[in-house]
């Protein structure tokens, strides 16, 4: 299974070429946006339209949700990462998740991703213009 991040399908929804590519591979696997990342992606609507566009977009793809045994891990990295790497309730749902299925987190946050033990993370594609790491 792979799991994809927020900040993918940011990058689909904006229309870029390499996200859409590799969105257009990966559909052939088991591909599922955690509801935590759909429900971000609906934050950020900012009018009805965007809101429409989103419930398109989400509605191509299989959206999978917490369960208990995902929100205790959840908590459980919240209280290990929090104060030394400022992961937030997102992040921690998302990565519990992820952990739980043995599934693989498509994502470029390394910075917060990259401090869990075990999680399987992997840029899924290069950006075009990414920012200096500093």
């Amino acid at each position: 299974m792979i799991l994809v991040d927020t900040d993918v399908l940011v990058d689909c929804l904006r229309g870029t070429d390499a996200a859409k590519q590799w969105i257009e591979r990966a559909s052939s696997e088991a591909l599922a946006i955690p509801g935590v990342a759909a429900m971000e992606l609906v934050i950020g609507c900012r009018h009805q339209a965007h809101l429409q566009q989103i419930q398109k977009f989400l509605g191509t793809f299989s959206v999978t949700w917490p369960d208990a045994a995902d929100s205790a891990r959840a908590y459980e990295l919240l209280l290990t990462h929090r104060l030394t790497s400022g992961l937030g309730i997102p992040d921690c749902l998302i990565a519990a998740m992820a952990l739980n299925r043995k599934a693989l987190l498509c994502t470029f946050n390394s910075k917060h991703f990259g401090v869990i033990a075990g999680l399987d993370v992997q840029q899924p594609y290069t950006r075009p213009h990414q920012p200096s790491a500093s």
